[in-house]
């Protein structure tokens, strides 16, 4: 039984501890809320019971010891020698060494708001690719299966993008139409618009919420998703309003690796003798949409894009 415990709080690659479970609080719990403390269900669920527990102390007329009343994380970890006090940069795995200066009071730390600034400005690197029936995936991504991928980032904002599997299927394109900053996007429906050719491919969005950055240099050079779809190619950046709910709806890890398979399946399938030649004999197909010729690119594009 003992084995058996322990071996329940593994955590799984890709997957980070609560900060409740980072501190002692409870004995196994995963971040579902990329960080987002102050709109995480959880969090909000534990500093009531700490806050209840603690009134129902002071009140009551039976004494109580404080190891029998929940304390909360931060109670927790301030309980720690100094230099054991992980940053919650550091628990987030974003630097490999910070102890917490501030007793945990982030909106007043200015460490916090250097790191702010720099995830504004700079796009974190994704980990773990690897390469499914000739198309590239990563481990701490999220896939939609009109193939965008959204990527949560500390402070509870979604990156998103187009995956590996788009962009080969849409080829190089002419132009990329993005939203607008503070234009709202829903799951499953379109956001943005690539052009090809006089053809046009509706792209859906992967989560819902309100677009709150564009990444100015697609514009520009759309070669950037074809070089790098998950790093620089990134597109826009989401405020999630259902974040919790619309990761449900995503594949993440191995699933991803299912789905892209079947995906490549029927890609094959669908295409003509020519390229499923090419494909069996491992070529890299890195552009569908000329190795089709463009005669049945809109049937593709509805099939593989669901739009």
């Amino acid at each position: 039984m003992g084995t058996k415990r322990e071996s329940m709080k593994i955590v799984p690659p890709g997957k980070k501890k609560c900060v409740w479970m980072e501190a002692g609080v409870v004995s196994y719990k995963l971040c579902d809320n990329n960080f987002d403390c102050p709109t995480c269900v959880y969090d909000q669920g534990m500093q009531l019971k700490v806050a209840k527990e603690k009134e129902k102390a002071a009140v009551s007329k039976v004494d109580v010891t404080p190891d029998k009343i929940t304390e909360s994380w931060v109670e927790r970890m301030m309980k720690l020698p100094a230099s054991r006090r992980k940053c919650r940069y550091m628990i987030t795995e974003e630097v490999g060494r910070k102890i917490c200066p501030n007793a945990y009071e982030c909106g007043n730390c200015s460490f916090d708001q250097m790191m702010q600034a720099r995830v504004e400005n700079e796009v974190l690197p994704v980990h773990g690719k690897k390469e499914v029936d000739g198309f590239q995936l990563a481990d701490d991504i999220y896939y939609h299966e009109g193939h965008t991928w959204a990527k949560p980032e500390y402070g509870g904002q979604i990156r998103v993008g187009l995956d590996d599997f788009a962009r080969k299927m849409l080829g190089k394109f002419g132009s990329i139409d993005l939203p607008e900053i503070g234009h709202e996007v829903q799951q499953g429906t379109a956001s943005f618009h690539v052009r090809r050719n006089g053809e046009v491919a509706d792209i859906l969005s992967p989560v819902d919420g309100i677009v709150s950055r564009v990444n100015g240099r697609i514009a520009e050079n759309p070669d950037l998703i074809k070089a790098s779809p998950y790093e620089e190619g990134w597109l826009f950046v989401i405020e999630p309003t259902k974040l919790k709910k619309n990761l449900k709806a995503l594949y993440y890890g191995e699933h991803a690796e299912n789905f892209i398979n079947e995906e490549a399946e029927r890609l094959w399938a669908m295409a003509d003798e020519e390229l499923r030649i090419a494909a069996d004999g491992g070529a890299s197909v890195d552009d569908v949409f000329e190795a089709i010729g463009g005669k049945s690119w809109k049937a593709f594009v509805k099939a593989f894009l669901r739009s």
